[in-house]
């Protein structure tokens, strides 16, 4: 067990030693925010071929991560531009540059253990064992998680990329509903991991994933930076006057 941990560590180093190469070369530590995401995929894939029994269960999670990773990093490619409105301002040059981006880089281990580690205990239980109602619930939750965030991603690709929309707010579909209802979905999927977790010894333990990713959504990285960077426009503030902030509702009136 301890031989495979330490291959994992290496294969880690290696992947975000690569993301401070690439943040330096390009000049922008936003990409560097999105290098969890990787991390927990390296994660899932590690686990579910050197370390797992092939169980049904373990097909299920590591087949979520591998969509929700893939999907996320299609999204942020096909929308990267270099001005990450969070980020804008996070600009350094040489040797500044590599320490930052190195430590905000390698902080992303945080983040990539408590994302895998509902993925982790599933993936290294080996005894035999049947889909419990756990999860199946999990599967649900999840699924719908999903569908969430993706619905809600696609119609903000889609809006600001007409040429009608310049200068207006995304106030339609499900972002009628909550400003920020991709996050919500990301959320939800996690609890749907944490629900799948359920099923093995100490799954319960797993709280603290989707506990994590839905505090740091909610109030760090997600909705206090994007609501930050929108603070100077009128109609952002009419739209936020009637809108929920995270979880989906109908407007106020």
């Amino acid at each position: 067990m301890i031989s495979y941990f330490m291959e994992l560590s290496v294969l880690l180093f290696v992947y975000l030693s690569s993301m401070v190469v690439i943040t330096c070369y390009k000049e922008d530590t936003s990409i560097a925010n999105f290098t969890w995401g990787g991390g927990v995929l390296l994660v899932a894939l590690y686990t579910f071929f050197r370390m797992s029994s092939f169980l049904l269960q373990q097909i299920v999670v590591t087949l979520f991560i591998v969509l929700w990773s893939s999907r996320l990093i299609l999204y942020v490619y096909t929308r990267y531009t270099g001005k990450d409105p969070r980020f804008t301002t996070w600009k350094w040059q040489g040797l500044k540059a590599l320490v930052i981006n190195t430590f905000w880089v390698f902080g992303q281990l945080f983040m990539i253990a408590i994302m895998s580690y509902a993925v982790v205990l599933i993936n290294i239980y080996t005894i035999p064992h049947a889909l419990s109602l756990w999860d199946i619930v999990g599967i649900i939750i999840w699924i719908c998680g999903y569908c969430i965030e993706m619905i809600s991603d696609n119609q903000l690709f889609t809006f600001l990329h007409n040429p009608a929309n310049k200068g207006k707010v995304m106030d339609s579909g499900l972002w009628r509903y909550s400003r920020h209802p991709n996050y919500f979905g990301e959320s939800v999927m996690w609890i749907g991991i944490y629900f799948l977790a359920l099923s093995v010894p100490y799954g319960w333990t797993a709280f603290i994933t989707p506990l994590t990713i839905t505090f740091l959504l909610r109030f760090v990285t997600g909705v206090p930076l994007l609501e930050n960077a929108m603070k100077d426009n009128p109609a952002y503030q009419e739209y936020k006057q009637k809108t929920n902030t995270f979880i989906p509702w109908f407007p106020k009136k």
